[in-house]
């Protein structure tokens, strides 16, 4: 809010000026005047009621135009409503509306200063304004009746959209726990596959080592029986056992054990 865009609140003005409708009768005549008019207002200094005609009267005569009169409160419009002088001619009240210029005007500154300006009397251009303002509020009032539905409808679908999230990362951990379900079947399987064949390997191979083993014994064993024929000095025993030493030779060197 700018310096500028700060005005006086005429609405406020009298607010601490309690009315005097409930202190004194409405119906009470006006003192002031021999025509028995009803009292519209009070004058504090003179402590009397006055008519409309005389309040007039009391706000252009030079000793009383000071004077703090209000409103007995006969009328709502009387209560609330102050007449408000011209700053330049201080006896002369703001009866009229200079349209050109925007402002409020006193007779004799329409005539001077607001000469050949367009403008309106005080009750027409309060209608007008009245007229004006009502159009604009409506206006207001429909678009912020429209703001306020859009405003639901984004925070629905906000939650709309939390909504949404919450079950897709429920559905992402869902899928996630499935798959790794998957997998670790899976898993196993392979597992337990490779156990079959790891198994059907090592057996086989536990088979071979078996009979290569086997077979090395028997192979040291002859061995170890012709080098001891070959080096002993007994030729007769060496010629007699010859055929067998031959036949064991001959016979372990066609030995050989299946992959």
């Amino acid at each position: 809010c700018y310096l500028k865009d700060i005005v006086e609140n005429y609405f406020l003005r009298d607010d601490d000026k309690e009315p005097l409708g409930d202190a004194r009768d409405a119906n009470q005549c006006c003192t002031s005047c021999e025509d028995n008019a009803p009292a519209t207002s009070f004058c504090v200094e003179c402590q009397e009621p006055l008519c409309e005609t005389c309040v007039e009267a009391h706000q252009r005569v030079k000793y009383t135009k000071d004077h703090t009169v209000r409103s007995t409160g006969s009328s709502k419009s009387q209560a609330r409503e102050k007449t408000i002088y011209c700053s330049v001619h201080k006896h002369e009240p703001l009866v009229l509306f200079c349209d050109t210029c925007d402002t409020l005007t006193c007779r004799d500154c329409q005539l001077n200063v607001h000469k050949d300006h367009q403008y309106q009397f005080l009750d027409d251009a309060v209608k007008n304004q009245r007229k004006m303002l009502a159009s604009l509020v409506k206006r207001l009032g429909d678009k912020n009746a429209n703001l306020q539905k859009s405003t639901k409808e984004v925070r629905t679908s906000i939650r709309q959209v939390a909504d949404v999230q919450k079950r897709v990362q429920v559905d992402v951990k869902m899928s996630i726990l499935q798959i790794m379900k998957e997998l670790n079947k899976r898993a196993k399987v392979l597992v337990s596959d490779a156990q079959k064949v790891t198994e059907g390997q090592q057996e086989k191979l536990e088979r071979q080592h078996w009979a290569m083993t086997k077979l090395q014994r028997h192979q040291e064993h002859i061995l170890r029986f012709a080098n001891w024929a070959l080096e002993s000095d007994n030729n007769t025993a060496l010629l007699l056992s010859k055929n067998l030493i031959s036949f064991q030779l001959h016979r372990a060197l066609k030995m050989n054990v299946d992959p």
